[in-house]
Protein backbone atom coordinates (compact mmCIF):
# COMPACT_ATOMS: atom_id res chain seq x y z
CA UNK A 1 0.00 0.00 0.00
CA UNK A 2 1.12 3.66 -0.62
CA UNK A 3 0.62 6.45 1.42
CA UNK A 4 -1.26 9.10 0.05
CA UNK A 5 -1.08 12.02 2.82
CA UNK A 6 2.14 13.41 1.35
CA UNK A 7 0.75 16.88 -0.11
CA UNK A 8 1.82 17.82 -4.02
CA UNK A 9 4.16 20.07 -4.81
CA UNK A 10 3.75 22.55 -7.23
CA UNK A 11 6.48 22.08 -10.17
CA UNK A 12 5.78 25.90 -11.04
CA UNK A 13 6.75 27.54 -7.76
CA UNK A 14 11.02 27.68 -7.09
CA UNK A 15 12.15 26.39 -3.72
CA UNK A 16 12.39 29.70 -2.08
CA UNK A 17 8.60 30.68 -2.43
CA UNK A 18 7.85 27.01 -1.37
CA UNK A 19 9.78 27.19 2.01
CA UNK A 20 8.07 30.84 2.28
CA UNK A 21 4.59 29.34 1.67
CA UNK A 22 5.49 26.40 3.95
CA UNK A 23 5.95 29.02 6.97
CA UNK A 24 3.04 30.92 6.15
CA UNK A 25 0.28 28.09 6.32
CA UNK A 26 -0.98 26.01 8.80
CA UNK A 27 0.11 22.78 8.71
CA UNK A 28 -2.47 19.95 7.44
CA UNK A 29 -3.95 18.02 9.99
CA UNK A 30 -5.08 14.44 10.12
CA UNK A 31 -8.50 15.08 10.11
CA UNK A 32 -7.82 17.30 6.80
CA UNK A 33 -6.28 14.46 5.28
CA UNK A 34 -9.11 12.06 6.26
CA UNK A 35 -11.64 14.71 5.31
CA UNK A 36 -10.33 15.05 1.63
CA UNK A 37 -10.23 11.21 1.51
CA UNK A 38 -14.50 11.04 2.08
CA UNK A 39 -12.99 8.66 5.70
CA UNK A 40 -15.22 8.15 8.28
CA UNK A 41 -13.23 6.35 10.86
CA UNK A 42 -8.99 5.79 11.21
CA UNK A 43 -8.03 2.29 12.44
CA UNK A 44 -5.20 3.63 14.69
CA UNK A 45 -2.82 1.19 14.72
CA UNK A 46 0.48 -0.75 16.08
CA UNK A 47 1.67 -3.73 16.48
CA UNK A 48 3.38 -5.93 19.45
CA UNK A 49 6.31 -7.67 19.68
CA UNK A 50 4.70 -10.63 18.10
CA UNK A 51 3.45 -8.75 15.11
CA UNK A 52 -0.30 -8.72 16.64
CA UNK A 53 -1.82 -5.66 15.06
CA UNK A 54 -3.41 -3.81 17.67
CA UNK A 55 -6.10 -0.96 17.03
CA UNK A 56 -8.45 1.92 18.15
CA UNK A 57 -11.39 3.31 15.63
CA UNK A 58 -11.13 6.44 15.60
CA UNK A 59 -13.81 9.07 14.15
CA UNK A 60 -12.74 11.40 12.21
CA UNK A 61 -14.13 13.96 14.42
CA UNK A 62 -11.96 12.56 17.21
CA UNK A 63 -8.66 12.81 14.63
CA UNK A 64 -7.18 16.07 16.31
CA UNK A 65 -7.11 14.36 19.50
CA UNK A 66 -5.10 11.23 18.15
CA UNK A 67 -2.52 13.86 16.92
CA UNK A 68 -2.25 15.89 20.00
CA UNK A 69 -1.30 12.47 21.53
CA UNK A 70 -4.52 12.03 23.81
CA UNK A 71 -5.22 8.36 22.59
CA UNK A 72 -4.24 5.72 25.19
CA UNK A 73 -3.45 1.98 25.49
CA UNK A 74 -3.62 -0.07 28.08
CA UNK A 75 -0.36 -1.92 26.94
CA UNK A 76 -0.18 -4.81 29.26
CA UNK A 77 -4.04 -5.17 27.92
CA UNK A 78 -3.00 -4.46 23.98
CA UNK A 79 -0.31 -7.37 24.19
CA UNK A 80 3.09 -8.28 24.45
CA UNK A 81 4.96 -5.17 24.08
CA UNK A 82 6.98 -4.77 27.32
CA UNK A 83 4.57 -3.57 30.07
CA UNK A 84 3.28 -4.79 33.35
CA UNK A 85 -0.66 -4.21 34.35
CA UNK A 86 0.80 -0.76 36.68
CA UNK A 87 2.17 0.72 33.86
CA UNK A 88 1.40 3.75 32.50
CA UNK A 89 -0.55 3.81 29.24
CA UNK A 90 1.05 3.44 25.90
CA UNK A 91 0.19 6.81 23.50
CA UNK A 92 -0.52 6.30 19.96
CA UNK A 93 1.20 9.01 17.90
CA UNK A 94 0.02 8.45 14.61
CA UNK A 95 2.52 8.86 11.35
CA UNK A 96 0.85 11.35 8.85
CA UNK A 97 2.75 9.96 6.08
CA UNK A 98 1.34 6.13 6.74
CA UNK A 99 -2.45 7.35 5.86
CA UNK A 100 -4.33 4.89 3.98
CA UNK A 101 -7.31 4.40 2.70
CA UNK A 102 -8.50 1.32 2.80
CA UNK A 103 -12.07 1.24 1.26
CA UNK A 104 -11.53 -2.54 0.05
CA UNK A 105 -11.99 -3.45 4.22
CA UNK A 106 -14.74 -0.79 4.57
CA UNK A 107 -16.12 2.36 3.23
CA UNK A 108 -14.60 5.31 4.76
CA UNK A 109 -11.88 3.68 6.71
CA UNK A 110 -8.32 4.54 6.56
CA UNK A 111 -5.45 2.98 8.73
CA UNK A 112 -2.90 5.27 10.26
CA UNK A 113 0.45 3.61 11.58
CA UNK A 114 1.22 4.65 15.32
CA UNK A 115 4.37 4.83 17.13
CA UNK A 116 3.69 3.63 20.65
CA UNK A 117 5.44 6.22 23.42
CA UNK A 118 4.59 6.04 26.82
CA UNK A 119 5.20 9.30 29.14
CA UNK A 120 6.12 11.59 26.39
CA UNK A 121 9.01 9.25 24.67
CA UNK A 122 9.13 6.26 22.16
CA UNK A 123 8.18 3.25 23.88
CA UNK A 124 11.37 1.15 23.44
CA UNK A 125 9.45 -2.53 22.59
CA UNK A 126 7.48 -1.34 19.60
CA UNK A 127 8.33 -2.91 16.38
CA UNK A 128 8.13 0.50 14.59
CA UNK A 129 10.33 2.23 17.56
CA UNK A 130 13.03 -0.73 17.09
CA UNK A 131 13.26 -0.66 13.84
CA UNK A 132 13.68 3.30 13.68
CA UNK A 133 16.22 3.54 15.80
CA UNK A 134 18.14 0.21 13.53
CA UNK A 135 17.48 2.42 10.48
CA UNK A 136 19.27 5.27 12.50
CA UNK A 137 22.35 3.40 13.61
CA UNK A 138 22.81 2.11 9.95
CA UNK A 139 22.59 5.84 8.32
CA UNK A 140 24.97 7.04 11.27
CA UNK A 141 26.72 4.50 9.72
CA UNK A 142 26.45 5.44 6.61
CA UNK A 143 24.29 2.36 5.72
CA UNK A 144 21.18 1.67 4.75
CA UNK A 145 18.40 -1.57 5.11
CA UNK A 146 17.50 -3.54 2.12
CA UNK A 147 14.53 -5.28 2.85
CA UNK A 148 13.13 -8.51 0.33
CA UNK A 149 9.66 -10.26 1.09
CA UNK A 150 8.80 -13.42 -0.19
CA UNK A 151 5.16 -14.30 -0.54
CA UNK A 152 4.17 -18.13 -0.04
CA UNK A 153 0.29 -19.63 -0.86
CA UNK A 154 -1.48 -22.64 -0.70
CA UNK A 155 -3.47 -23.25 -3.95
CA UNK A 156 -6.23 -24.63 -2.68
CA UNK A 157 -10.03 -25.95 -3.41
CA UNK A 158 -13.07 -26.12 -2.11
CA UNK A 159 -14.49 -30.06 -2.25
CA UNK A 160 -18.81 -30.75 -2.46
CA UNK A 161 -18.08 -31.82 1.32
CA UNK A 162 -16.77 -28.61 2.24
CA UNK A 163 -13.76 -29.36 2.95
CA UNK A 164 -10.72 -28.28 1.21
CA UNK A 165 -7.88 -30.27 -0.85
CA UNK A 166 -5.01 -28.92 -2.68
CA UNK A 167 -5.92 -27.55 -6.17
CA UNK A 168 -4.13 -29.76 -8.25
CA UNK A 169 -5.18 -33.35 -7.51
CA UNK A 170 -1.77 -34.72 -8.44
CA UNK A 171 0.13 -33.30 -5.95
CA UNK A 172 0.29 -35.74 -3.92
CA UNK A 173 4.15 -36.21 -2.25
CA UNK A 174 4.95 -36.47 1.20
CA UNK A 175 7.73 -33.58 -0.30
CA UNK A 176 5.97 -31.97 -3.08
CA UNK A 177 8.12 -28.63 -2.69
CA UNK A 178 10.24 -28.18 -5.92
CA UNK A 179 9.15 -30.87 -7.73
CA UNK A 180 9.43 -30.24 -11.49
CA UNK A 181 6.34 -32.41 -12.27
CA UNK A 182 4.05 -29.83 -9.94
CA UNK A 183 6.03 -26.71 -11.40
CA UNK A 184 5.29 -27.95 -14.79
CA UNK A 185 1.27 -29.09 -14.05
CA UNK A 186 0.95 -25.44 -12.57
CA UNK A 187 2.77 -23.74 -15.02
CA UNK A 188 -0.09 -21.18 -16.74
CA UNK A 189 -0.99 -20.02 -12.74
CA UNK A 190 2.80 -19.41 -11.79
CA UNK A 191 3.78 -17.38 -14.70
CA UNK A 192 0.47 -15.70 -14.64
CA UNK A 193 1.51 -14.14 -11.28
CA UNK A 194 5.09 -13.67 -11.97
CA UNK A 195 3.79 -11.68 -15.00
CA UNK A 196 1.84 -9.64 -12.51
Amino acid sequence: MTSVATPAVTPSAGLASQANDALSQPAISLADIARAHDVRFLLATFVDMTGKPCAKLVPVEAADELESGAMGFAGYAAGLIGQKPQDADLIAVPDLSSFTPVPFVKEGLALIHCDPHVNGRPWPYAPRVILKNALARLDRKGMQAKVGAEVEYFLVKKNDDGTLSTADDKDDSPRPCYDARGVTRMYEHLTSISDA
